[in-house]
């Protein structure tokens, strides 16, 4: 039996189009995914990982993280949990880069590591 999951997760915010494309994703506002026994589900972004499988990202009103949907057989693929994993690290690569701006610092060298690790030297500018 396939079940349709729903996993939490802090993401960037998925209108941001420029995240998408840098990280080579097909995507459509307001999409439509695959849901349980064969329903289809309104989600607010639609992204397309392989082929065709679909993952689906909502934003509950008075959040701030997006919930991942999709089909379990989907989500508990190799290939897509290490793309989750890719939106979820981009996600705190992001933020850092913001909130550490907000705070006078500057990127001044990073380095992405083949394990998924990004290392991050930071300046703080006058």
């Amino acid at each position: 039996m396939l079940l349709f999951n729903i996993v939490k997760a802090y993401c960037f915010n998925p209108l941001e189009r420029c995240c998408w494309a840098d990280l080579k994703f097909e995507f459509k506002e307001n999409g439509k995914i695959p849901g349980h026994q064969g329903r289809i589900e309104n989600v607010d972004i639609a992204v397309k990982i392989f082929g065709s499988s679909c993952l689906g990202f909502n934003r509950r009103l008075g959040e701030e993280h997006y919930e991942i949907r999709g089909m379990s057989e989907v989500l508990n693929q190799k290939g897509v949990k290490e793309s989750i994993n890719l939106i979820r690290s981009e996600y705190a690569y992001r933020k850092i880069i913001h909130e550490t701006g907000k705070r006078g610092f500057s990127l001044v060298q990073e380095e992405r590591l083949k394990t998924g690790t990004i290392k991050l030297v930071l300046k703080k500018v006058a």
